[in-house]
């Protein structure tokens, strides 16, 4: 039984030690529109609030979070996009896809109903600071009842931070736009901001 605790302790451990954590999240406020075909839906003046929080990992990878999720009164959660999660940046738009990749729900009670998961596909862009999304094949199954919903997410505003980074190592050294000059100061837009500890971080303002 020791033996047993000692091996399932050490394996609790392994795994917080390979969790990813975020080093820059940016998270974007706007509205989303939800349908309930297979065209993509257009934001309105009646459209929902929504709050995605996107999050570069300190492994290179990526997490996209919409916080809340919710149509016709149902509020499916937290659904968060971290496997199957593709990042292309290019002229200073970061490209975002998915492929019905299977998305953990959290933070919610319809969480349990769903298994805890919903199937997704998705294709978003970030560019000066904005980000739109549009969310497509989002299987919901509730009751036995398959229902395929599509959205449309649209940013208005956005704030950018570094986490896990120590007070020391987050001093910047210099502050680089895309064609590689160097800014007194952040701009509006992509920045490239090399650390005094060396590394190299990117902060949408």
């Amino acid at each position: 039984m020791k033996r047993f605790l000692l091996s399932a302790i050490a394996l609790v451990v392994a795994f917080a030690a390979n969790a990813a954590t975020a080093v820059e999240t940016t998270t974007f406020q706007g509205k989303i529109a939800v349908g309930f075909t297979a065209e993509i839906p257009e934001i309105g003046d009646d459209s929902d609030a929504a709050t995605v929080v996107f999050s570069k990992m300190d492994d290179g990878t990526y997490q996209f979070v919409l916080q809340q999720f919710s149509f016709s009164g149902l509020v499916i959660g937290d659904v968060t996009i971290t496997k199957g999660l593709n990042a292309e940046e290019k002229d200073g738009t970061i490209v975002l896809t998915t492929d019905n990749v299977e998305a953990p729900v959290t933070n919610s009670d319809m969480a349990a109903m769903l298994g805890g998961k919903v199937l997704i596909t998705m294709k978003a862009t970030i560019k000066e600071g904005k980000m739109v999304a549009e969310l497509s094949n989002i299987h919901v199954n509730l009751l036995g009842t398959e229902m395929n919903v599509t959205a449309k997410f649209e940013s208005s505003s956005s704030t950018t931070g570094i986490n896990s980074v120590s007070t020391a190592s987050a001093q910047t050294s210099r502050i680089y736009d895309l064609s590689g000059r160097e800014l007194p100061a952040m701009q509006k837009g992509l920045n490239i901001v090399k650390m005094a500890n060396g590394e190299t971080v990117k902060i949408i303002k």
